[in-house]
């Protein structure tokens, strides 16, 4: 498999289906509600969804592919070496209220959840985030690699909170206020994606995140990995609850420990998953 051509293709498909996204974007929209009122979907997620999906097909017709907004196709999962985790319009609550936040991201892991190519492209910053497993991380082109901030009180970090926020008791407040309280601030852009690529590229300095899914974190994990930082789940351990974004911890590996040894505390009294 050679991972630096695998890589090439998946960015010109990233950037078609953000030129797909900008011909949507900056106008009313039309949205449906999936699962709760602020879980939605929209135009320009099934517009980019159109491009990316029937691409990957094609170049990859021995692949599974796992996209937020189609489902499963292509080989099926027991005979398939690669899979691909596509989120077509990650940020589609800033997309629908045309807030300049959204991505396509587009991630290729092997069967056990490892990811070996990621690419995330923000169409409107005209940004493509890039990193292949050896192959090193890029934005644009040109290499990027985490930050040097060593300690917590200096390091700005990142979070979010789940669509279910409001029927969860374990919604990410407990830990969101902690955090808050020792570092230089917390951003939630909305868009897991691009914060992950923020981390690769030294503009935040961590991030967790839990109850999202595979397609929203495989290429960002990449990119953060190949940057030079650490992911791992909220233990330090190296586990599939990274990867499948049930418990995501991102960073430039300096400020791990710390963010590992708070979250731990910070929930003790949570389940394990």
């Amino acid at each position: 498999m050679d991972l630096l051509a695998v890589r090439a293709t998946a960015e010109t498909i990233a950037r078609r289906a953000g030129a797909a996204l900008l011909e949507h974007y900056d106008r009313p929209h039309q949205h449906q509600i999936k699962k709760s009122y602020n879980d939605l979907v929209t135009e320009g997620d099934m517009a980019s969804q159109a491009v990316v999906v029937p691409a990957l097909r094609e170049a990859f017709p021995d692949h599974h592919i796992v996209s937020e907004e189609g489902g499963d196709s292509g080989t099926p999962a027991d005979q398939a070496d690669y899979f691909w985790y596509i989120d077509p319009l990650d940020g589609t609550s800033n997309f629908a209220s045309n807030l300049p936040l959204f991505s396509v991201s587009i991630g290729m892991a092997d069967k056990h959840l490892r990811p070996l190519v990621g690419v995330v492209y923000d169409p409107v910053g005209d940004q493509l985030f890039s990193a292949s497993k050896g192959g090193g991380a890029t934005r644009n082109g040109q290499p990027i690699q985490v930050s040097t901030i060593d300690n917590i009180a200096q390091s700005m970090l990142c979070s979010g909170f789940p669509y279910k926020y409001a029927t969860l008791d374990d919604n990410n407040l407990r830990e969101w206020d902690a955090f808050h309280r020792v570092s230089r601030g917390i951003r939630r852009l909305g868009t897991i994606a691009l914060e992950l690529c923020y981390v690769a590229a030294g503009r935040f300095d961590g991030l967790w995140e839990q109850h999202v899914n595979p397609w929203d974190v495989m290429a960002g994990i990449m990119i953060v990995q190949e940057a030079g930082g650490t992911v791992t789940d909220f233990t330090g351990a190296d586990s599939d609850l990274a990867y499948s974004g049930k418990r995501l911890l991102a960073s430039n590996g300096l400020i791990h420990p710390t963010m590992v040894e708070m979250l731990v505390e910070l929930r003790k009294d949570r389940p394990a998953e």
